[in-house]
């Protein structure tokens, strides 16, 4: 098993973090680059008319809150070739889309470990992922704590 371009999806999360971490160490072990992919969910652009925020500031607060988490997930990584993604879209769909577009020879992904009614209610990106993915999909849980 070879890998030569490995995405990991970003977002703010502490999985997300680990995963990042771990796509650095598959990609140092393999000699691969490394695509992160940051998706900001549209849907999640919620505006506050008393707080005088609408639509389009809410769309830039999840904008700049994922350049933050690719920032942040840049520290993770380590010395990797590098590329980073920021799209607008549906986290499931596009993050599929967008390994493809940039060729992922594997996609690298944190989870919460929801079950249940949680997971339910939320749903699970990277389950969506593992069932539709063409290529190899590692899912990062979160290590327990010490």
């Amino acid at each position: 098993m070879s890998w030569s371009v490995i995405a990991v999806g970003v977002d703010t999360s502490l999985p997300s973090l680990h995963a990042a971490a771990i796509a650095g160490m598959l990609a140092r072990q393999m000699g691969a680059e490394v695509v992160m992919i940051a998706i900001v969910d549209r849907t999640q652009a919620v505006g506050d008319i008393d707080a005088g925020i609408g639509m389009e500031e809410a769309l830039l607060i999840l904008r700049k809150e994922a350049e933050q988490a690719l920032e942040q997930a840049k520290v993770e990584l380590g010395a990797v070739p590098l590329r980073t993604v920021l799209v607008e879209g549906d986290p499931k769909h596009d993050l599929l889309r967008v390994a493809e577009h940039v060729g992922a020879d594997a996609i690298v992904l944190g989870t919460h470990g929801r079950t249940g009614l949680a997971r339910l209610l939320e749903g699970s990106i990277a389950e969506y992922v593992l069932r539709h993915s063409p290529v190899p999909v590692v899912v990062v849980p979160l290590p327990p704590h010490r």
